[in-house]
């Protein structure tokens, strides 16, 4: 599967950069000042500086779907760190074949981030299209 991009506009790129980068430990990309990419498990997302043509706007939510390990990392390193979560982390059906956790916080921006992780994602989440055929 080829990386997704995401753009959003936010009111303080210097806290969004921060907490991508210092806190996430998300690898940077491209930075030209008024706008910065941020490789985010993967994934490209852009945070540009919000301004009179480009107004901050938080979204519902969207986060990376983890292996367990990663997952628990990025919890703990969020905890550390003093990040409120939006809602704490929660294991589903531990120790079953479809066992899954998440929890969300928010960025400075306030967009909401949800971290995910199932034990066996293909068995949990479907992998095939509307086709019924199998995603590569």
């Amino acid at each position: 599967m080829k990386p997704f991009h995401l753009s959003l506009s936010v009111s303080d790129l210097d806290k969004t950069k921060k907490f991508y980068l210092d806190i996430l430990k998300c690898n940077p990309g491209r930075d030209h000042g008024s706008w910065i990419d941020i490789v985010f498990f993967g994934h490209q997302i852009t945070f540009h500086q919000s301004n009179q043509h480009r107004p901050a706007q938080s979204i519902d939510h969207f986060g990376p779907i983890l292996d367990k390990a990663i997952w628990l990392k990025t919890s703990e390193a969020l905890s550390r760190s003093q990040i409120q979560f939006a809602m704490p982390p929660k294991v589903t059906n531990a120790g079953l074949p479809d066992e899954s956790g998440k929890f969300l916080v928010r960025d400075p921006a306030g967009n909401l981030l949800e971290f995910k992780y199932y034990l066996d994602f293909d068995r949990t989440v479907a992998e095939k299209d509307r086709l019924g055929e199998e995603l590569t």
